[in-house]
């Protein structure tokens, strides 16, 4: 154990491969089970200069892995994919983000950032047709959650916890970040998945929890709390008229539960990200500027509006360029960024100003558009089937929100993070199977019914039975 603590790349590329081999050789629902823990080791990212390299594990990840499943399952989710609103639009923003590459100054990174968003689209059609399949199912799920806590136990204790930064924080073999964006998508699935609510419930949805309070990220945190109170909203209305109603008990529940958690965060953790924010509350002569990352991510922002409000109008409406923010960090800080190492596809922490400064005004215009294409489907899908699994996309969805302002979701493509999100978003547009039962039940009423019509009709209208 010494020896493999003095190098976890070793570890890391061990674990990796294994997965990859049971991706390629085991059956497939244990295929797709691999395939969510492969997505914990990101390898690479800590040894290679982004800009001008590009990682052999990560890439098989991020390229290779998925194009695989894809194989193995005879490309059957090409077939019955459907192109959408919101996945026409997403197509058409690769396509720009690769015609956008062409005037950009890191042209390594803009292919990169090109591969991330097809792989996303991919993706999203293949863990589709597992959960339609039934390879990937809630007892996977709860298998994976315990697998990756498990692996960040690992990581983060007897490995010397490299990937977990400088301020030492619980995670597996990514960042912290991403290893808590998976645990929350992870546990909306659970949540909303109706299943009858038990011990192995429980059992698998505290560890989440506690998992992502000790990985510090705050916006997850608050992410967890807005999930518990989507939870605790009930649905009435139909499509057109669809509306959330608040039930006061599951509130005060979901609080509760929230405030029991911060409690035992200070009292067994009380040097954490979160009691930097309490104490910064709580000191007049401070400000949000000096709570860790917040005011660092700020003065990203100011850089640029700043440069943004330098731009010509064809500047402002086509944009600089796919992956060309690096130039925002290398003009901020030159003394911790080199064009050469940099990771042009991670450098400003917010996606909606990175595709205003990036891709410009029509850029930002179908980034949006797609995002409130997806909001309106997922809530058209849910007044359509009162509630159900597709409100697992809502239950997700402050986290993503958040996320999408102030992190770097769009790299995050065969991520923790984002296998996170997308198993959530495609397990909410499985059709819910209450809604299903209810609806064969109406059927089957309505065919007695018709049948019983049909009977007294032949026996010439008195009711006898033929």
């Amino acid at each position: 154990m010494g020896m493999l603590a003095n190098d976890p790349l070793i570890v890391a590329r061990i674990l990796f491969w294994v997965f990859a081999a049971g991706v390629l050789l085991l059956p497939m629902r244990w295929s797709f089970f691999c395939f969510i823990l492969a997505s914990h080791m990101d390898i690479t990212s800590l040894t290679f200069a982004s800009a001008t390299a590009v990682g052999f594990e990560n890439t098989v990840r991020i390229a290779a892995l998925p194009l695989l499943l894809l194989v193995r399952t005879g490309f059957a989710p090409l077939a019955q994919f459907q192109w959408t609103l919101a996945t026409k639009l997403w197509a058409a923003l690769v396509a720009y983000a690769a015609i956008s590459g062409l005037w950009s100054s890191f042209a390594l990174s803009a292919a990169k950032m090109v591969v991330y968003l097809a792989a996303y689209l991919l993706l999203y059609a293949v863990l589709s047709y597992g959960w339609a399949a039934g390879w990937i199912d809630i007892k996977i799920i709860r298998l994976t959650a315990w697998c990756a806590v498990g692996i960040a136990i690992f990581q983060t204790f007897f490995l010397g916890n490299d990937w977990g930064g400088i301020e030492q924080r619980f995670t597996s073999f990514t960042s912290p970040q991403y290893f808590a964006s998976c645990l929350v998508s992870l546990l909306a699935i659970l949540v909303f998945s109706g299943e009858r609510r038990g011990a192995i419930h429980y059992a698998t949805s505290i560890p989440i929890v506690a998992a992502v309070l000790l990985s510090g990220s705050r916006y997850l945190f608050v992410g967890i709390v807005l999930l518990l109170l989507v939870a605790s909203l009930r649905t009435h209305g139909d499509a057109n008229s669809f509306r959330f109603h608040i039930s006061g008990k599951r509130v005060f529940l979901a609080l509760g539960l929230a405030a029991v958690m911060i409690a035992a965060l200070f009292l067994y953790a009380p040097q954490n990200r979160f009691d930097e924010v309490v104490a910064v509350a709580s000191d007049r002569e401070t400000t949000l500027r000096e709570v860790g990352t917040f005011g660092w991510r700020l003065g990203i922002y100011e850089e640029i509006f700043e440069q943004l409000g330098r731009r010509s109008l064809a500047q402002l409406f086509f944009g600089s360029g796919t992956s060309s923010g690096a130039i925002v960090m290398l003009d901020r800080d030159a003394s911790s960024y080199q064009p050469d190492a940099i990771d042009a596809n991670r450098a400003l922490h917010s996606e909606y100003l990175r595709a205003l400064y990036e891709w410009g005004i029509l850029g930002l215009i179908l980034f949006l558009a797609f995002v409130c294409a997806v909001v309106i489907g997922f809530k058209r899908k849910v007044a359509a089937e009162g509630g159900g699994i597709g409100l697992a996309f809502f239950g997700v969805l402050p986290s993503l929100l958040i996320g999408l302002a102030i992190e770097n979701v769009l790299a995050g493509a065969v991520s923790a993070a984002g296998v996170g999100i997308l198993l959530a978003m495609s397990f909410a547009d499985q059709p819910d199977p209450d809604y299903l039962d209810h609806v064969e039940q109406e059927e089957s009423g309505h065919a007695r019914a018709e049948g019983a019509e049909l009977r007294t009709y032949l026996a010439g209208g008195q009711g006898v039975s033929v």
